[in-house]
């Protein structure tokens, strides 16, 4: 075989890899998604290998965090909306130092990356007919599945996501069914999704059909103790803290008197 026999050979072989990183279907590293949720504290920042997208106001919660990071913000609502035109919220948005996808770029925040919208939307939508009238997939109700869509079309190799509960009694309940679709489509693609034990993600409490009704009131009843260990247990330290305000309490209250012992020495009794 002579030598451009052999390169020809060679360049055949290597195109599908060509083709697949120019169409983004090429593994990339991994990635944490942190909401605000009590979870949030699972988010491996020290972690080299991951990166770290999170969103909206989480700036408050690195005021906690000594090696907090972000690689990626996302604030999805517009900025001019009553909850996001605030002045801590602008200032951050102007100052902060990674890129933050937005509905648009804006002149007055630097780093601010218009979201490839339409582009996801194509991407998903390339495998899903809802209705016979060809309504195209709109499962986007929350920034979170943005954000996991983003994931997926940029084929990252793992995604875990902290922070992200949606409870059943909370606000975020009805969001809940889009992040578990993206996620469901994450595994699909091969993609390992990590999700914290206490989130209500991709959560039911029986297998349909093979538990029973006792079995699943057994874990509800296990799980319900163990909720009501821990709330024992912060209710035990209030107890102990209240004692210790109420010792200090009383402290103070002994200098107050002492004190006003002497000053009423200092201003009667002694020249």
């Amino acid at each position: 075989m002579d030598k451009i026999t052999e390169i020809t050979k060679i360049q055949e072989e290597l195109k599908p890899l060509v083709e697949a990183v120019e169409k983004q279907e090429v593994r990339r590293k991994r990635v944490c998604i942190m909401g605000f949720a009590p979870s949030w504290t699972l988010t491996p920042f020290d972690d080299p290998t991951m990166e770290v997208w999170t969103l909206n106001e989480a700036y408050k919660l690195f005021q906690q965090i000594k090696n907090g990071r972000a690689d990626r913000w996302f604030e999805i609502h517009s900025p001019d909306s009553p909850s996001k035109n605030t002045k801590e919220h602008t200032e951050f948005l102007r100052n902060c130092k990674v890129p933050i996808f937005m509905q648009e770029h804006y002149d007055d925040i630097p780093m601010s990356v218009a979201y490839p919208r339409e582009e996801i939307k194509e991407y998903f939508n390339q495998n899903f007919i809802i209705n016979e009238a060809g309504s195209p997939f709109t499962e986007y109700s929350n920034s979170i599945s943005w954000m996991v869509a983003l994931a997926i079309y940029e084929w990252y190799e793992e995604i875990w996501i902290t922070g992200v509960d949606m409870a059943q009694q909370s606000e975020y309940q009805f969001q809940r069914p889009s992040c578990n679709f993206f996620i469901g489509y994450a595994a699909g693609k091969g993609i390992k999704v990590l999700i914290p034990r206490n989130s209500e993600l991709c959560k039911f409490p029986q297998d349909y059909g093979f538990d029973t009704d006792n079995q699943v009131r057994l874990k509800k009843k296990t799980r319900k103790n163990e909720l009501k260990q821990r709330k024992n247990g912060m209710l035990a330290e209030i107890e102990n803290l209240q004692r210790k305000m109420e010792q200090l309490d009383a402290g103070v209250k002994q200098l107050d008197g002492a004190i006003g012992e002497i000053n009423y020495d200092l201003n009667n009794h002694i020249v």
